[in-house]
This record gives structure tokens, sequence and C-alpha cells, in this order.
């Protein structure tokens, strides 16, 4: 014993659940559905849910998750890399995730100025608005995976059913998409 005053090291929390609350766990087709449904808004509360779980992991530095949800595409690339270094804390395989990160910040750039453009009308404008809204949950549900992979929930299961709050907040776009819809074949 080299140290009397030291006190004795003990593991007090097991590696599993550790993993388990590392970051947001959702499943894709939860994760698709919200974000379709939402036309997008999803990734503000990812985002959120994301960050607000690092934010005891990053003590001393206090986060906001709220400003890094906002200001997201300035914060892919290090929630990317959190998720990669944990991923290799747990002898999982690295993850090169700049190419990742670089396409959602890319596509939401693009897709955020696409949506200001004025069509015609019609079904080319329908398909275009399909195609800004899905089009970055591609490399973002890219991102989800990992994160559940992280997390020791491949699948995300633990997350994967519908809440009454989330039927809250998929009624209102479920809606206008019914109503786009139907203006669309009307």
């Amino acid at each position: 014993m080299d140290n009397l005053y030291q006190p004795p090291k003990a593991e007090l929390l097991d590696e599993r659940s550790q993993a388990r609350s590392a970051f947001f766990v959702t499943s894709l087709k939860k994760f698709y559905l919200l974000y379709f449904t939402t036309f997008s808004l999803y990734s503000f509360y990812w985002f959120y849910k994301q960050w607000d779980l690092q934010r005891g992991a990053m003590l001393p530095k206090k986060i906001w998750p709220a400003a890094r949800s906002i200001f997201q595409i300035f914060f892919t690339h290090s929630l990317c890399s959190l998720i990669n270094e944990h991923k290799q804390r747990l002898g999982q395989a690295a993850w090169s995730y700049s190419g990742t990160a670089w396409m959602y910040v890319l596509l939401t750039i693009v897709t955020n100025r696409l949506s200001r453009i004025d069509g015609p009308g019609g079904g080319l404008e329908l398909l275009m608005l399909f195609a800004v809204i899905m089009v970055p949950a591609l490399p973002l549900a890219l991102i989800q995976q990992q994160a559940n992979q992280a997390s020791g929930d491949d699948e995300g299961q633990s997350n994967a059913s519908i809440s009454g709050l989330n039927i809250l907040c998929m009624a209102p776009g479920a809606l206008l998409w019914l109503f786009l819809m139907g203006a669309f074949f009307v």
C-alpha cells in the first residue's frame, strides 16, 4: 500500500449501465417516423436528447443542450466524435464518422436553401418537399445507429414503441401531410 490515506478503489457502476445511458437510443423505424411526421423538427429534439445525456459526462465543462440543438450543424462533428470515443472505450470497432457528419451538415444547409425556392406547384413541388425533409434524415439515422451501438442497444429496442407524447407530436404533421396529399390529388 503506497498511500495510507488513499481511499480504496471500487467499481461502483458496471460498464453495461454506463453504456446504456451513454446516448439517446431509439429504433430507426421510430426515428424515421418522427422525423417525417414532424417535418424534420424532430432533429432538434434528437440533438437536445443526445447532448443532454452528455452533460454529466462532460463536467466540469458546462454545456447547453438547447443551444447545441439549435446550432446543430456546428456540433454534429463533436457529437460523432464522442460516440466514436465511447465505442472505442467499450472495445467496439472504430467508426469513421467524419464523412457522415459532413454529409448531414451539408445536406441540412442545402435542403434549408432549397426549401426557400418557389416552385410551380404540383407533384414536382411535393416531391421536392419530401426530398428536402427526408434527405438529411439518412446520415442522421447512421449517426443514430452508431449511438445505439455505443449504448449497447443496436436495434434501439429500449425506445422502439410509440408513446402518447410521440403521437401528440406526430398528429399535426400527419394532418398536414394528409392535406398536402389531398391538395396534390385534387
